[in-house]
């Protein structure tokens, strides 16, 4: 029976419905089905699709290959022998020729549009083939057309890494780790069918991800473009990258910028162990969660601790019964012992990541976690949400990062990475630049249970000073976001919520409370006071880009003025602990439903 389809596949981006925002289902005859049921057929669906069911044969492959090994059943091994021997057979016929679809700024492919698609593909291939080769049956099966193959994918990967490197001198792109990948793994099983390998040896390949690491990383172990799915996109490429390598042997300053990594989805993730999705990338899709997964294992073979456990239980949730297997089959990824856990690996409490600029803000006494968005734009994959403040709860995302769609849609560009779509303050109803802030104040006091994180704009819109600070205490969140004229004229400012659960507003006085309602009853309070008048509107909206039809309240608090101060007092519970909020003589007042009252200044 035929597994693999004799075409060429496109870019799956483009697997998308142009009239909801949502990923395509599977292919239903020729026509390709969105979750609302629209019917969509030829291009650019059929090529896109080519591209999933591609990268599925090759996760095929490689899930039955680790089976045999583990468990010696033929039926596994011949299933995947018969993939690699039908992708070999058919880029027979296609690899003297570059894929004549590709887009001007792709990295041309062969099989697929980009060679970036080609190279993640390429990994899986290149495993099973490692995994098969240990059968001398297995091998004399795959034979020279399976090394021609491995060959010529690993000269379109040198070409690849030659035109983004030297022609373009772009050694910091995220494709560069996955060319890197692609070229060790793909050496790695030339070598196991006793192929020769004209690139060089595996080395090769780890000495360039050295490189790459040691540029596209920061101090901070966020990957430079400060989107949470880029960051994992290269992590995973580096782990793939090393395979079979014994981990005490690998480059000291490579595995210290590893575990720099690590830290960061240890110090970035929610209480339940959900990554927030800064920028671009997929809100909740499979196949990230697939990703993380694959992460966490490989990641817990190159150290005796990770602090992923709670990364991993949720990636293990979302992914539940559709679930292959595959990843634990991965033992044995690395050839030695497992390293020690540095001794000064990040906890759980709140923490800066200076270099991309994020401030995740904890405290003890509650699961309520805020993220402030302080860092640069990130370029391609940047949103204009400079201040942007997201919250998280346990086992519920309050007003999280959107993400996007894939990138195929409209509303990539048109909605979800525009000002409007985040919980930030934009000016005269439009767009943010694209800009960076400052960490001007950041205070942890572990003895009292208090964080405060002070920051501040003045290119995220033109003549406008934008400052904010989140400061949380015992469990309150208090957040105080100004927006002030250069000139002194007058501008309307809207400071936005953007819940992704149920959501409501009602005005109290000369402020309003909000509720946001999530599952099991969990609930999150909001107390809202301005020092101009203003006005706080529930208003109809998108909520996150999983799906972007969703119809969801969201709030626009307006000012007109040459300065407004916003303030925002959230506390969970099933109800509010929190009596009132009140301003008085340029002081916040917040008087507890326990008789106890906070006082905090405002900005100066």
């Amino acid at each position: 029976m035929t597994t693999v389809t004799r075409a060429r596949g496109g870019w799956w981006h483009d697997f998308v419905c142009p009239t909801h925002g949502t990923e395509l289902l599977e292919a239903r005859g020729d026509a390709f089905v969105c979750t609302y049921g629209c019917e969509l057929r030829g291009e650019p669906y059929a090529s896109a699709w080519l591209v999933l069911e591609h990268q599925a044969a090759a996760r095929l492959a490689r899930t039955a290959a680790r089976r045999f090994r583990r468990h010696g059943d033929p039926a596994d091994q011949a299933q995947a022998l018969a993939v690699v021997r039908e992708f070999a057979d058919y880029c027979a016929e296609i690899t003297a020729e570059w894929n004549r679809d590709s887009e001007s700024w792709m990295l041309q492919g062969k099989l697929f549009k980009q060679a970036l698609t080609e190279a993640i593909w390429a990994t899986q291939i290149a495993d099973a083939v490692v995994v098969l080769a240990d059968e001398p049956a297995a091998r004399e099966t795959m034979g020279a057309p399976v090394a021609t193959m491995l060959g010529a994918l690993l000269d379109t990967i040198v070409e690849s890494r030659r035109v983004l490197v030297d022609d373009r001198d772009d050694l910091t792109s995220n494709y560069v780790a996955w060319l890197d990948a692609a070229g060790a793994l793909i050496t790695r099983a030339l070598a196991a069918l006793a192929a020769p390998t004209p690139h060089g040896d595996q080395e090769r390949w780890i000495a360039q991800a050295v490189e790459h690491s040691a540029v596209a990383l920061g101090q901070d172990g966020w990957e430079w473009e400060g989107s949470t799915y880029y960051h994992l996109f290269v992590l995973r490429a580096y782990l793939l990258t090393f395979a079979g390598a014994d981990q005490a042997a690998l480059d000291p300053a490579l595995v210290r910028r590893l575990r720099r990594m690590v830290d960061v989805l240890v110090g970035f993730a929610g209480p339940d162990g959900r990554l927030p999705m800064l920028h671009d990338g997929p809100y909740d899709r499979l196949g990230v969660h697939l990703e993380v997964l694959e992460i966490c294992v490989l990641a817990g073979q190159l150290w005796d601790r990770t602090g992923l456990d709670t990364v991993e239980a949720w990636a293990r949730r979302r992914i539940g019964e559709r679930h292959d297997g595959l990843e634990d089959l991965l033992d044995g990824w690395f050839s030695g012992t497992p390293l020690p856990a540095p001794s000064d690996a990040l906890d759980r409490g709140s923490v800066l990541f200076a270099d991309v600029g994020y401030a995740v803000v904890r405290s003890e006494a509650s699961s309520l976690q805020a993220v402030l968005d302080a860092g640069p734009h990130g370029g391609s994959h940047g949103h204009l949400d400079t201040l942007a403040l997201y919250l998280y709860g346990d086992g519920v995302a309050w007003q999280p990062a959107p993400g996007v769609p894939p990138y195929g849609s409209a509303l990539r560009r048109g909605h979800y990475a525009r000002t409007s779509a985040h919980p930030t303050v934009r000016a005269d109803d439009a767009d943010q630049l694209e800009s960076s802030a400052r960490v001007e104040r950041w205070e942890v006091d572990p003895a009292t249970d208090t964080t405060l994180v002070q920051a501040s704009s003045d290119t995220a819109i033109d003549g406008v000073l934008l400052e904010r600070r989140v400061e949380s205490i015992g469990g309150i969140l208090v957040d105080v976001v100004r927006a002030t004229t250069e000139d002194g004229s007058a501008r309307s400012f809207t400071a936005a919520f953007r819940p992704a659960v149920p959501f409501e507003v009602v005005q109290d006085g000369d402020g309003w409370r909000t509720g946001w309602s999530g599952p099991s009853g969990r609930r999150l309070h909001g107390h809202h006071v301005a020092d101009v008048a203003s006005v706080l509107v529930d208003a109809p909206g998108r909520g996150p880009s999983d799906d972007p039809t969703v119809p969801l309240a969201v709030g626009d608090w307006t000012a007109t003025a040459p300065r407004v101060t916003f303030v925002s007092v959230f506390a969970e519970g099933e109800v509010s602990p929190i009596a009132s909020v009140g301003l008085d003589a340029g002081r916040l007042v917040i008087a507890l439903s326990d008789g106890r009252t906070l006082e905090r200044e405002l900005l100066p």
